[in-house]
């Protein structure tokens, strides 16, 4: 049990069930991340809850119809596609294919439900971020719009950036030992905490993305990588007449007034 359970929507039965084995298989690497990556924010279990949940969000609220082959693609990316951070932070990407394409197990669960599913699967952990090139993902496979769910898949990892990644009673807890090797504070891990620790919210309203912050400024990185994240997939929006993500920031000001009360009216 999780503290928070994943929601799958939209799977058939089969797919359930291979989804319930690879949270069991990925969740013995994710809790072993910090062991590669002690010093920044959590890649475990409860960032690919997060994904799952966001990801069930974005495809209401931007009424994305997508079949259940798709679905199933992005849970299993969910769950799987940061598990190579264990070996390396820089490439955990193809280590994360190299991690399930080792296992036996996993191939043959995943092959049962669906034959193309292990190639698409690779292409959306190759390319979960914008140093790969959407370019390089095959338009479609089958019935699986890949590029299309590949490029979502890369919005919504780009979007786990709130509070909850690093909570700050952690922080507090821990910070002291944030040092680097030759024993000087690690400067960029405390940077990325104290971002993360400003966002208070991030909510889908298409066609806007909007972030609540504490600080206006201090969190200038992370959304500055989402915004970057946003103009690698454009084309690839544009091309599937979807609506672009524009990113809507607010800060505890008026405009946090202003943004209550826009939610008050819509209801």
């Amino acid at each position: 049990m999780f503290s928070r359970e994943p929601i799958y929507k939209n799977l058939e039965e089969i797919q359930i069930d291979s989804i319930k084995m690879i949270e069991y298989f990925a969740e013995q690497y994710l809790r072993f991340i910090p062991r590669e990556i002690k010093n920044f924010p959590s890649h475990g279990v409860d960032h690919s809850i997060n994904i799952i949940l966001q990801l069930n969000d974005f495809v209401e609220d931007w009424e994305l119809r997508l079949n259940n082959q798709e679905m199933f693609l992005l849970y299993l990316g969910a769950w799987l596609h940061d598990i190579g951070c264990l070996v390396s932070r820089e490439n955990h990407s193809q280590e994360s294919v190299r991690i399930i394409v080792g296992n036996e197990g996993v191939c043959t669960s995943l092959n049962a439900v669906d034959r193309e599913v292990l190639i698409n699967l690779r292409y959306l952990i190759l390319s979960h971020r914008a140093s790969y090139s959407i370019g390089n993902v095959p338009d479609t496979r089958g019935a699986v719009r890949l590029r299309l769910i590949c490029s979502i898949f890369r919005l919504i990892d780009a979007c786990e950036i709130t509070c909850t990644k690093c909570p700050k009673n952690v922080y507090e807890l821990i910070k002291d030992s944030f040092v680097n090797e030759d024993g000087s504070p690690d400067e960029e891990a405390h940077a990325f905490w104290r971002a993360h620790m400003n966002i208070r919210s991030l909510n889908f309203k298409k066609p806007k993305i909007e972030i609540l912050k504490n600080d206006p400024k201090l969190s200038e990185k992370i959304v500055s990588r989402l915004k970057n994240e946003i103009e690698s997939i454009k084309t690839v929006f544009e091309q599937a007449d979807l609506p672009i993500p524009v990113i809507i920031e607010y800060d505890q000001s008026n405009d946090f007034d202003a943004l209550e009360h826009e939610s008050l009216t819509a209801e």
